[in-house]
């Protein structure tokens, strides 16, 4: 039971180095295929890296010997019982409960398998725009497993299919069922460590940043697709092994989303983080590795029985009984000359909503404010094409602002309508909402600037990264123009050019500043 307990104690104390590691140095960059293998990586370590031969740094420890023989009137060997044997073996008891919760967390994972098959069977093979799906009926939340994405084409319009089917392509192509599986069986392995927890919901965020880089790469308009995930946030499956197009920290990935991408120099990060975990762990093991030495057992003087009396032991002998510096428990008389069987007290360490083929999920849902005002059907009566603004609100934060009844966070949805009306403005002051400066519509991206205007970006903001390009068609029917947002670090800022790539305006140099 110790090498179980010794086992568990170094897979999870490896598992806490690797999520403080994470958490205070990586989560925030935007290398994701890194992040990935570094989640992957920590796992798999953790689970191998206690069974690995690690000498010893530090000098061996003697163990206290388990026998003690004695020395009788005649001369005979017996041994004696040490007081105080423990009657409870704790550290059995531990690994016991330890291993209930195991067991508890595989049948979850049993039982969700078995809930995939039977979608599975209630799902028919179809294709849809090119790509081979399965067809559930009813309204759920698209999702993929393995090699093959589940959806209801019929509750997508065009755009919005097309944006599902790209995220989805993308948990299929790159095996990212491998990774939610593999944290499955890590959480069930180490239930009882919050880091387990940390690195599970880490990994899978990751994974959803992966899928929605690779959609934006592709050319898809970012406020349309951020629209969609909003649209699609209040439905959820109930099944923790599925790759959903939308998931609970849905503030995260709109924010992943618009930050800019880190640095090459940040990948000096990763040359600390990993290194920094394995010389500490690696440390760790070889520090505690001691080599166990048999300890000669050491002769001790027994009294007889009154009976009998025994000669009186010789003064070396007599003066040899103090030296015995390893028993724990006093030699206890005896009135018969039969041996006795003893061991020395040596102790040992214990150490969708809505979704009609899945259960309702329990527990309280977002509150949805739309204009100021709370709504009980989400927003599904919004016109994407009418949000001017959306905030979401979580944790500590939302329960600030709505009490409990923010548990599972707070959507504030702002129409273009009534965003300057007093009440809204009144409610978005009190949220903390700051007013967004009035931008032009974005219009659908076009891979287009001329070389003029390209020339210009360059010369007048050197630092600014180039993200879109939209054409804006005037009312009068005169020549389209063209809106280049740019970026430096973090702030957005639009130029407007001509047809030819004049520069026309900048409403932003505010914010370039």
């Amino acid at each position: 039971m110790l090498s179980v307990l010794l086992y568990l104690l170094k897979a999870n104390a490896a598992l806490l180095l690797f999520a403080v590691a994470y958490f205070g140095l990586l989560r925030r960059l935007t290398f994701f295929t890194l992040n990935r293998v570094y989640l992957l990586f920590a796992l798999l370590f953790a689970a191998v890296y206690p069974a690995l031969p690690v000498p010893a740094l530090l000098p061996a420890e003697a163990a206290p010997a388990m026998l003690l023989p004695v020395v009788g009137n005649a001369g005979v060997a017996v041994a004696l019982p040490a007081a105080g044997a423990p009657a409870v073996d704790w550290a059995a008891v531990g690994v016991a409960l330890y291993g209930a919760g195991v067991v508890a967390l595989l049948g979850r994972l049993l039982m969700q398998l078995v809930s995939l098959a039977r979608l599975r069977r209630a799902s028919r093979p179809a294709v849809v725009q090119g790509q081979a799906v399965r067809v559930l009926p009813g309204e759920i939340s698209p999702f993929s497993f393995g090699q093959s994405i589940y959806l209801n084409p019929a509750q997508h319009p065009g755009p919005e299919l097309a944006a599902v089917l790209r995220h989805e392509l993308v948990h299929v192509r790159q095996w990212h069922t491998v990774d939610v599986l593999l944290t499955q069986l890590a959480l069930a392995a180490a239930w009882c460590n919050p880091a387990a927890w940390l690195l599970r919901r880490a990994l899978l965020d990751n994974l959803e940043y992966l899928a929605d880089h690779a959609v934006l790469e592709a050319g898809l308009d970012r406020r349309a697709y951020q629209y969609s995930l909003l649209r699609l946030s209040h439905a959820a499956n109930g099944l923790s092994l599925v790759s959903h197009f939308t998931f609970p920290t849905l503030k995260n990935r709109i924010a992943m989303m618009n930050k800019p991408f880190s640095s090459s120099g940040q990948l000096a990060r990763y040359f600390v983080a990993g290194p920094l975990v394995l010389a500490v762990a690696l440390g760790f093991s070889a520090a505690r590795a001691q080599v166990v030495e048999p300890v000669a057992p050491v002769p001790v003087l027994a009294e007889t029985a009154r009976a009998t009396p025994a000669p009186p032991a010789p003064a070396a002998e007599a003066q040899a009984v103090p030296a015995v510096s390893h028993r724990t428990g006093p030699v206890r008389k005896t009135h018969s000359s039969k041996p006795l069987v003893a061991r020395t007290d040596a102790a040992n360490p214990a150490p969708t909503q809505g979704g009609r083929l899945v259960s309702k999920i329990s527990g309280p849902q977002p509150v949805y404010y739309v204009d100021g005002n709370v709504t009980t059907d989400a927003i599904n009566g919004v016109d994407p094409k009418d949000i001017a603004s959306v905030n979401v609100f979580k944790g500590e934060q939302a329960r600030r602002l709505a009490g409990e009844a923010g548990a599972r966070g707070i959507v504030v949805v702002t129409t273009k309508q009534k965003q300057n009306t007093p009440e809204v403005l009144a409610f978005n002051e009190k949220m903390g909402i700051v007013a967004a400066p009035v931008v032009l519509p974005p219009a659908p991206s076009v891979p287009y600037l001329a070389a003029p205007a390209l020339a210009y970006i360059t010369q007048r903001y050197p630092g600014a990264r180039l993200l879109g390009v939209a054409e804006v068609k005037a009312a009068d029917g005169s020549p389209s123009r063209y809106q280049a947002e740019v970026a430096i670090g973090r702030r957005p800022g639009y130029l407007l050019f001509d047809g030819q790539g004049q520069f026309i305006s900048d409403s932003y140099t505010s914010y370039l500043k």
